[in-house]
């Protein structure tokens, strides 16, 4: 019989094994398995990430077999997989006294401690793994590395990683990852460092050139980040991450008809991917192409009904061709999938204030004020809704409020010193006006847009003289 035939014969066999298991369960009986048997059925169940099932398989199976250390191993797996660390380490202290010159045994616990947030006892644990195993091999180190990746906790992964790289230098996977922790902890240096130290051994890995080039990016060096994006594309002219930072690197430096055809080239490898759409078409955007970017955003509609990025950008397409019932029907549309985009209440306020809906232009900037008390912008479109109908008293109520939530804002505060000025303050005017000085002159336009009487008055002036 040949090797094929014989692994058919061994599923069949664990077919009739799995389903005396699930028969069990069903009827309530207890059937013996062995060890062997077991560690198969709690396997296949664990291959289809059925922590619940392979869990009880288990507890059975250290039912029938208490002194199993595989079957214990395997419970213990499954818990710290589940993220019940804490029933891990009760699970691992019961069998500890036998158990101790196991290094296995030390990376469990230690890995259990991480995962409850314990580093430092984590740390001692693992010291204890590091000497109880026969060789200083970078496998173990790599495991710990990954329990601490984990948890998020990338200089400790470091630290054993660094380990590892010294016992196999030209290891890949430890290379990969020491570029990308070091990515993590923002230290590009080291980061770009370990994945050229990666391409010096393996030139023709896509993945790492890529992630050169995101790297490259982030220090603003855009011309080694195309650069490696286009070794990525060379080595793999499917890889469709790498045309998309690269499409997205020139529309950041405004060269949009590159952008275009870059976002297009990535289309091609994933035609539904409504992100590069978007992106698609506020490139024709930015070119003034309103009519092709409106194209654009109706086939995203039409991919996702659901996509709100899609109706809102249709919707500025609309307003840029100033068919503002068109822009204010789409952008409505957008925020019935997503309320909480304040930029979508911005722009649908401002439709309606060009449209002399007042009413709707205030419910719109409140809105937004109410989303993101932060966004001065929206408090000063706000009050300006009432500045322009000569409702000072309301107008200063609001942006008082907007002060409360940004204390540092020279232009709320030069508008709330011109509206009492307005209201026939001055004392508060000035004490306001220096506040708003004392943050610079750039919004001194909005004071005297409200108060354009301000620009005669003689305090004012010696406000604003430079100081000898």
């Amino acid at each position: 019989m040949d090797k094929g035939q014989g692994m058919m014969q061994n599923e069949n066999e664990f077919q009739l094994v799995l389903q005396k298991y699930e028969d069990m369960l069903k009827e309530r009986r207890s059937y013996f398995f062995d060890v062997e048997e077991f560690e198969e059925i709690i396997d296949y169940y664990l291959d289809r990430n059925d922590f619940s099932q392979a869990s009880e398989a288990a507890e059975k199976a250290i039912k029938q077999h208490p002194g199993s250390y595989e079957i214990r191993i395997k419970l213990i797996h499954i818990q710290l997989e589940s993220g019940d660390a804490d029933r891990a380490l009760e699970n691992l202290e019961k069998f500890a006294n036998y158990e101790k010159n196991d290094a296995d045994y030390y990376l469990l616990k230690g890995t259990a401690l991480v995962s409850l947030s314990k580093f430092k006892e984590a740390e001692k644990v693992f010291d204890q793994a590091l000497k109880k195993s026969e060789e200083d091999s970078a496998e173990i180190y790599i495991n710990i590395s990954i329990a601490f990746e984990n948890a998020r906790q990338y200089n400790l992964a470091l630290k054993y990683l660094k380990k590892a790289d010294e016992a196999e230098p030209n290891n890949l996977s430890v290379l990969y990852d020491l570029g990308y922790y070091y990515e993590r902890i923002q230290n590009f240096e080291n980061s770009i460092k370990y994945y050229n130290k990666y391409l010096d051994v393996d030139s023709y890995s896509e993945n790492v050139w890529h992630n050169l080039g995101v790297i490259y990016t982030k220090i603003n060096n855009l011309a080694k980040a195309h650069e490696c994006y286009d070794y990525a594309i060379a080595i793999n002219p499917s890889y469709g991450l790498a045309y998309f930072n690269k499409a997205h690197i020139y529309a950041d430096e405004n060269n949009y008809l590159e952008a275009i055809q870059i976002y297009k080239d990535f289309l091609k490898l994933e035609p539904e991917n409504l992100q590069a759409w978007n992106f698609l078409g506020e490139c024709y955007e930015e070119l003034d192409l309103y009519k092709k970017a409106l194209k654009i955003y109706k086939h995203i509609i039409e991919l996702d009904n659901s996509y709100s990025d899609g109706w809102y950008g249709a919707g500025l397409a609309y307003m840029q061709m100033e068919k503002l019932s068109e822009a204010r029907t789409y952008i409505l549309k957008a925020i019935d999938f997503d309320r909480d985009n304040t930029e979508y209440w911005f722009t649908l306020g401002e439709i309606y204030s060009t449209q002399s809906l007042i009413e709707e232009a205030i419910k719109c900037f409140t809105q937004v004020c109410k989303l993101d008390p932060q966004d001065r912008e929206a408090w000063i479109r706000l009050a300006f809704l009432y500045i322009d109908d000569n409702n000072y008293n309301d107008a200063l109520l609001i942006l008082l409020e907007a002060n409360k939530h940004n204390k540092s804002s020279q232009d709320i505060l030069y508008v709330i010193a011109a509206l009492y000025f307005r209201l026939k303050d001055r004392k508060t005017g000035y004490s306001f006006f220096g506040k708003a000085l004392g943050q610079g002159e750039g919004g001194l336009k909005l004071f005297y847009k409200v108060y354009p009487e301000g620009e005669n008055l003689k305090k004012i002036k010696n406000l604003l003289k430079p100081k000898s």
